[in-house]
C-alpha cells in the first residue's frame, strides 16, 4: 500500500518551494522540491516537533503540520 502524499507551495528562504509531506507509521517524511529534508511528528502534547534531518525553524514545522492537519479537516 503507497503512503499518503500532500503535496503545496511553502515560502521557505525568501523562496516559494514545492513542499511534500508523506506519511509514514509515526511521522510524516517532509521532501522540499523532492529533496528529503526533514521528519515531523506530534509530541506527547500533539504538537507537531522535527524528529530528524535539517533543522528547520519553528515556524516552518507549525505551517507544515497544520497543512497536514488542514488535508485531513
Amino acid at each position: 500500500m503507497e503512503n499518503p502524499v500532500i503535496g503545496f507551495g511553502l515560502a521557505y528562504g525568501n523562496q516559494l518551494i514545492y513542499c511534500e509531506a508523506m506519511m509514514k507509521d509515526n511521522y510524516y517524511d517532509v521532501h522540499f522540491d523532492g529533496n528529503w529534508v526533514a521528519s515531523i511528528a506530534h509530541n506527547d502534547d500533539w504538537d507537531w516537533m522535527q524528529a530528524s534531518g535539517v533543522i528547520l525553524p519553528g515556524e516552518t514545522i507549525a505551517e507544515i503540520g497544520l497543512r497536514i492537519e488542514s488535508h485531513y479537516q
